[in-house]
């Protein structure tokens, strides 16, 4: 079985007063059993000791001291023995560091929580330093480099051990002004304190756009404005009369290309109505000799249709004709027979 690490030892680690009895000791962590239980085979041992062995030996568990296999169903708490360990009497853990305080093993964890002695971890993450309660505030106030501090221009809160790379950096940190005009400006400030306000700042004159080509700071600009200003109107005057020109000559050149685009355009319309023309006729000339054509194929077609009738009707007068006078002399011979019958039956019975 694999040996136990001191991360899953069970038992109570403390520095008791007097040596610790056989039986009040785990065959496992050789410690002080904690919660411990005891085994059919009558060994204790600590319960997270004996968990750590069934969980490494694939939920079996065996007696570290007789190798034998342990059932769940026969091991049980040993309430007796856990609070005979619990009134032994330990030292405080912090006695090598000058703590005098002894009592029993229940109340330690009390004792500890208040102990001047006991060393705690610095609050500031990520510090590791572990102090005595009476030395850790100062550490944290005043020597923990991870502490948190006040930045002098931005009021942001920042880690001690980063302070300097953040003023150097701030955007708060006041700067001399670039231009040497005198003026301490924060950081994010002086972009726009170079371009809309320095005095010492070099911008050329308001008049550029009317062809004044004096450059120089902004505080000499007034004066330049001041001394030279007959000499901008004159530049304005001159600027206007030939925008003027160019005015008057862009609208003749617009005027003269839309003249001449109109007239492309009226040509162009001209041409494709003609052509447009040119083929209605054609299609109408066209639509007319065909209209012309069926028409007399058709007025050809009606007469052959009425001469044929007329021929069938004549036949089949000339046929009826016949048939009449046929029936009519058949008619007249039975009515001879007739009236020679009716005579001769009458004849018959005046000789009876």
């Amino acid at each position: 079985m694999e040996s136990l690490n001191e991360e899953n030892f069970g038992g109570y680690d403390a520095y008791f007063i007097n040596e610790l009895l056989d039986e009040h000791e785990c065959p496992v962590c050789k410690m002080a059993l904690r919660e411990p239980i005891q085994t059919q085979c009558g060994h204790r041992l600590c319960l997270l000791c004996a968990e750590e062995m069934r969980k490494r030996n694939k939920g079996v568990l065996i007696c570290p001291l007789d190798n034998s296999i342990l059932e769940s169903s026969k091991i049980f708490s040993d309430v007796a023995v856990k609070r005979v360990i619990m009134q032994l009497k330990v030292k405080c853990s912090n006695f090598s560091d000058g703590c005098e305080w002894t009592g029993e093993l229940k109340i330690l964890n009390e004792h500890l929580g208040s102990c001047e002695y006991q060393t705690l971890k610095c609050l500031n993450n990520p510090c590791s330093t572990s102090l005595l309660p009476k030395n850790l505030k100062k550490h944290m106030e005043k020597h923990c480099i991870y502490r948190l501090v006040t930045c002098q221009y931005c009021k942001e809160k920042i880690i001690f051990s980063e302070k300097q790379i953040h003023e150097e950096n701030c955007e708060c940190l006041p700067l001399c002004c670039v231009n040497q005009c005198g003026m301490k400006i924060m950081r994010k400030e002086m972009f726009s304190h170079i371009t809309d306000s320095c005095a010492n700042t070099i911008i050329p004159c308001q008049y550029l756009n009317i062809g004044c080509k004096f450059k120089g700071m902004r505080k000499e600009h007034e004066t330049h404005a001041n001394s030279l200003m007959q000499n901008h109107l004159l530049m304005a005057i001159s600027k206007l009369d030939a925008l003027e020109n160019k005015i008057t000559l862009t609208v003749d050149t617009l005027e003269n290309k839309i003249a001449s685009k109109v007239n492309a355009l009226e040509n162009k319309i001209m041409l494709r109505v003609d052509a447009l023309e040119n083929k209605i006729i054609s299609k109408v000339e066209s639509l007319e000799t065909k209209t012309v054509s069926k028409a007399v194929a058709l007025e050809n077609k009606i007469t052959l249709i009425v001469e044929s009738f007329e021929n069938k009707n004549a036949s089949e007068l000339v046929a009826l004709e016949n048939k009449i006078t046929v029936d009519a002399l058949k008619m007249n011979l039975f009515q001879k027979w007739m009236h020679k019958k009716i005579k001769l039956c009458h004849m018959r019975q005046i000789w009876k």
